[in-house]
Formats: C-alpha cells, structure tokens, sequence
C-alpha cells in the first residue's frame, strides 16, 4: 500500500506566530503549495523518516548516507558545478531543473546529496541563496552573499557567471603559489636525504678502510668521518628530534595563538614570504572588490572575504577593518595602519577609491598589479633557488669527494705533510 510521504514544517502564520507541525502530501513540492495555500511563510519544511507523534521506532541510520555527508567536495568540482548552472539559466532552464540535471550528471556522491538538498529547498520556495547557505563548507558565505544580490536584482546567471570566473582565477593563482613552494621544497628534501644518506651510511661503511689505508689522514676526511660517525651513532636521536620538531609544528597550528605566530612570521620568511604576502593582498583585493561589485555591503564583503583566507593573522586584521568601518571610519584607515601585511600602496589606492566613488575598481586594480608582482616574485624565486641548491649542494659532494681522494693520496705519500 502507498503511503503518503510525511514532511515537518515550520513557518511564521499572518499574525507573526511561529506554527511547527506535519503534512502529507506527494513531494516536497507539493507540501510547500500547500502551506502557502493556508497562508504560512516557511522556514523549514523537509520530509522526516524519524519517530511520527505516536511514538513509532526510528528507521536505523542509513551507512551510505553517513558516508556521504562525511565525504568531500573538491574546490574544482563546485568550479565546474557552478559554470553549468550559470549556463543552464542563462539558456532559459529553470532553477529546480537545472539543479536536478547537475544532481543526475555529478559523479560525486557528496555533490549528488547536496544538490538534491538544494533542489528540494528550492521547490519548496526558499531562495537558491539560503538554500546553498545550508552547505557553508562547500558554497561559502561570499558564494551565497553574490547569488543573494542576483536574486534581488534578477540578474541570477549573470552573478553565478561571475562566481565561477572568480572561482577559477583563484584555483588557477592557488595553483602556481602550490607548485613554486612545493618545486623547491621537494629539491631541498631529495637533496639533503642524498646527503644524509652519504653521511650516514656509506662514510661510516667506508671509514675502517680509510684509516688503516696508512700515513696521516687530511683534516678534511677526519671532520667527514667525525661528522659521519656521530650521524651513524646518533641517527635515532636525529630522527626523534625531526619528529618531535615537525610534530609541535603542527600541534602549534591547531592552538589559536601558535596558528597566529607561525601565519605572522610566514610573511617575513626570507624569499617565501612576499610569495605569502601578495598571495594574501591579491585574494583580499580581488574577493572585496567582486563582492562590491556585485552589490554586497562593505561590512557583508569583508566578513565573506575574511571567510575565504586562509591565514589568521590577515583574519585578525580584517576583523579590525570590520570594527573600524563599524564605527565609521573610512576601509582605507585600518589597512594604512596595517603595513606589516599591506603595504601603503595598497591603503593608498583604497583611499583614492573611497574619494572617487569606485572603492571596487580600485581594488581591482591592487589585485592585478600584485598578481603581476606575485607572478615575478615565483619566477625570480624559483631562478634563483635553483642555482643556490647546485652551489650548496655540489659544495657538500665536492667536500665529501675531496676528503676521500686526500685519504687516498696520503696513504701513498703523496699529499704535503703526509
């Protein structure tokens, strides 16, 4: 026998009364024509599988849906999520349609679950905006902040567009950041291991031979045996303090303070960190200014914009922003104070856009000519690493080659000395 889905409801009557309570209807649809029928403006209403007023026994909980909601979602998979509907709209298809074409196309398990959530609110008649807001990890505030504005202005295709645009430029300049500290960091670690695998390991293998090859060995090959030796003697405790080192790292990144200090101090690391320094201005600039653009507050951009970076000290910064404007004062005073992370270059065009009336495309602006200063800043640093890592490098294997032909030689005579 079919039986009637059951949906719980919540919704604000004509007198301003809040009224819970469950319907029976078809489809979720279906439900929410039917309270706006009695006159209810709804604020929740979804179908319920749990307890109904008798008392009955809960369904046990479904393995496959707890795997769902606890899988992720790729930042490149809301990407392209985001440009199909934006092109969707624009030829015409309606919302709920369009979403139910993505949730049959998507691949992801996660994606599929949150796109029918979405779906099912919307028919309801909540906004695509508070609909997308019930997933914050996935459509952040500065996501639903924009399609909120195209909703209002009617210009829904054009404000999603707008999104993944953005979306893209910054997966692509997160990208090339990703890569110019990864390339140097994984030459560095192959480097030293080649290294220490030598000092470790075939020095000390080696080192009887030497020493009773003869005749008095250089100072060179007794300090590559000494150092070799003590490695070789000491290798565990090395490898302890390395892990004990690494692992107060990151015990320090999930206390408040100690991700604070080490997110401060990362802008001041020699050669990284401009990298980390315009990084952040280019992704405050180019954040600030979309939202602007798109009819967001100045206090409702910035607390998006402080939602989407990643580094608590710029945070804490934009906090302070928040209060400042709050108060009354103008962007640019807070950021003109600030010249530890923004330099005054960047308080100054801010303030010429406050003064002009186009505060957004001055920020446009800050956000292009840092992305340029950052895009010089990865090449000059990965030209120049690279010669310094063979100069360091090759120096350690020449000394290392040096002090095992000086061995050699000295045990013929043939070395000043010997």
């Amino acid at each position: 026998m079919y039986v009637m889905p059951v949906y719980v409801y919540e919704g604000i009557d004509t007198g301003g009364r809040t009224i819970r309570g469950r319907v029976e209807e078809g489809s979720l649809s279906g439900a929410g024509a039917e309270l706006r029928r009695r006159g209810l403006m709804i604020t929740s209403l979804t179908e319920t599988g749990g307890p109904d007023v008798d008392g009955s026994i809960p369904e046990p909980p479904d393995l496959n849906l707890i795997l769902t909601k606890l899988s992720r979602v790729k930042k490149s998979d809301v990407f392209f999520l985001l440009r199909q509907l934006a092109s969707l709209i624009k030829a015409g298809v309606s919302i709920v349609l369009s979403l139910s074409i993505l949730e049959k196309q998507t691949p992801s398990r996660r994606m599929k679950y949150i796109l029918s959530s979405v779906r099912r609110e919307v028919e309801a008649g909540n906004p695509l905006s508070d609909a997308m807001g019930q997933f914050p990890a996935v459509f952040p505030p500065m996501v639903t902040n924009i399609i909120k504005t195209g909703e209002v202005s009617g210009l829904l295709d054009v404000a999603i567009e707008r999104i993944a645009i953005y979306w893209e430029e910054k997966l692509a300049l997160r990208q090339q950041i990703i890569t110019s500290v990864i390339y140097p960091v994984i030459v560095l670690l192959v480097s030293t291991g080649i290294v220490f695998f030598i000092i470790s390991y075939v020095i000390p293998t080696i080192s009887g031979f030497l020493e009773t090859m003869g005749g008095e060995l250089p100072w060179t090959t007794q300090l590559l045996l000494f150092i070799g030796n003590n490695v070789s003697s000491r290798l565990f405790e090395i490898v302890s303090g390395m892990v004990i080192l690494v692992s107060a790292v990151a015990g320090a990144l999930l206390l408040p303070a100690g991700r604070y200090f080490i997110h401060r101090h990362m802008l001041r690391l020699p050669l990284l960190g401009a990298v980390f320094q315009y990084s952040n201005i280019v992704f405050f600039a180019k954040t600030l200014s979309m939202l602007i653009n798109s009819g967001v507050s100045i206090v409702e951009g910035l607390k998006s914009t402080r939602d989407s970076i990643g580094n608590t000290a710029v945070k804490k910064i934009i906090d302070v922003m928040i209060e400042r404007v709050l108060a009354g004062e103008n962007l640019s005073s807070p950021i003109l104070k600030e010249g530890g992370i923004f330099p005054p270059m960047v308080g100054t065009m801010v303030k010429v856009g406050e003064e002009t009336g186009g505060i957004d495309s001055s920020l446009s602006m800050v956000a292009d000519i840092y992305a340029k200063l950052l895009e010089s800043r990865i090449k000059r640093m990965v030209n120049l690493i690279e010669p310094v890592l063979l100069i360091v490098i090759g120096g350690i294997v020449a000394f290392i080659a040096v002090s095992l032909v000086g061995a050699i030689l000295s045990s013929y005579g043939t070395v000043p000395g010997g």
